[in-house]
């Protein structure tokens, strides 16, 4: 097949190597070692376009210091590049803040969603815009979705009772299981700096109300638009002395971190089963979360739950396993036999199987259209069986 992977993010792009870069690594230099794998991304100050791991990097757009303004000309440019695209199928990323990019109003390329970014409602109520319309609008012109989660799955049926799916869980690479812990010194956040989805700001405010009880400091590890506003807040919170921020953490500097690491806070208001999370467990640290929706698949064993939003509650579950020695080893213990499950290989194969999916039952649609030109309508499911799927096509 060949397969092109809509991802505005890279692992080369300045502002952002996010998860999802690496998610779309992970999965396509797995899917190019048999199949053609181009991922369409966007332009940033240096960027040259590139071949890695078996996978081509386009970048399309323009360039711009301001990572807003990039990400903004790589939706607009997404209608022109698509109808240009030739391949059999198109795995596209959602992207804030209407979600869908409209791909199938511009191709009749079969295209796959990936629920990387189903959150319009929030954008609709930090900018006053109504981009949940246009996510309403959007999600019915699309077919066939693979969702993390049974919470993407009851978003995605939500927008589009008739949408074709299968829940695929991200993966986590084996590495981090190798991860060997030293003497704990400080409490980790690690993500985006994003107030609005990532609730670093609910995090300080929660961090300020123990701080003079708790031993652990905390560390802020990341990069982001909103950088200044968390500095802004630390001084606020009086925290200069207890909450460090040390940057984008990639490689050795980010291993350093987690060996370092007693257990991780996860304070986001709105994330699906996120890459950095399935790291975490993988090596070896608990996390602290709020008890939303897209958090069921975290079970008690592996994750301390305080109610959503609620800054105390938040804070006394922070102290509780920064102060519990033997809650937090019996939890960290928990925590790699249960991740084990989520492996990129499984992860790609199950993609793999459902873009196959995809590329078949639309051809098999097109020989119906044709109409009594043909006598017999054929189609091979060698590659998995029908019943794997909550919906067909």
């Amino acid at each position: 097949m060949r397969i092109a992977i809509l991802d505005m993010d890279n692992l080369k792009n300045p502002f952002w190597r996010a998860g999802q870069a690496r998610a779309t690594r992970e999965v396509g230099k797995r899917l190019a070692k048999k199949h053609q794998v181009t991922v369409y991304c966007t332009k940033y100050p240096g960027y040259l376009d590139y071949q890695e791991d078996g996978i081509t990097y386009k970048h399309i757009g323009i360039v711009s210091h301001s990572p807003r303004i990039t990400n903004a000309f790589y939706l607009l440019s997404l209608p022109f590049v698509v109808k240009k695209i030739e391949a059999d199928v198109i795995l596209e990323n959602l992207n804030a803040p209407t979600s869908f990019s409209f791909t199938p109003w511009f191709t009749k390329i079969p295209v796959v969603v990936l629920p990387t970014m189903l959150n319009a409602r929030e954008f609709t109520r930090k900018y006053f815009l109504p981009f949940h319309w246009l996510e309403a609008k959007a999600a019915k012109g699309y077919k066939y979705f693979l969702p993390y989660s049974d919470t993407d799955t009851a978003k995605i049926l939500r927008l589009n009772p008739e949408a074709i799916y299968k829940k695929v869980p991200q993966g986590v690479d084996e590495s981090f299981f190798d991860i060997k812990s030293k003497k704990s010194k400080h409490i980790l956040f690690l993500g985006r700096f994003d107030l609005a989805q990532k609730g670093i700001d609910l995090l300080l405010s929660a961090y300020s109300l123990i701080s003079d009880e708790i031993k652990y400091p905390l560390v802020l590890a990341g990069h982001g638009p909103d950088e200044k506003k968390i500095q802004n807040l630390i001084k606020k919170f009086n925290l200069t002395k207890k909450v460090t921020i040390f940057g984008p953490a990639y490689g050795r500097s980010k291993v350093d971190l987690i060996r370092e690491a007693a257990f991780v806070v996860f304070p986001s208001r709105h994330d699906e089963i996120s890459l950095w999370s399935l790291e975490a467990l993988a090596s070896g640290l608990p996390l602290v979360a709020f008890d939303l929706p897209e958090s069921t698949w975290m079970t008690e064993k592996v994750c301390l739950k305080s109610k959503p939003f609620d800054i105390e509650n938040y804070s006394q579950q922070i102290l509780t396993l920064a102060s519990d020695k033997k809650l937090l080893e019996k939890m960290r213990k928990a925590t790699r036999p249960f991740v084990r499950k989520y492996k990129w290989e499984d992860v790609a194969k199950k993609i793999e199987g459902f873009l196959k999916y995809a590329v078949e039952a639309e051809q098999l649609l097109e020989k119906i259209r044709e109409g009594n030109r043909i006598k017999k309508v054929s189609i091979n499911y060698s590659a998995f069986t029908q019943d794997e799927y909550e919906r067909k096509a």
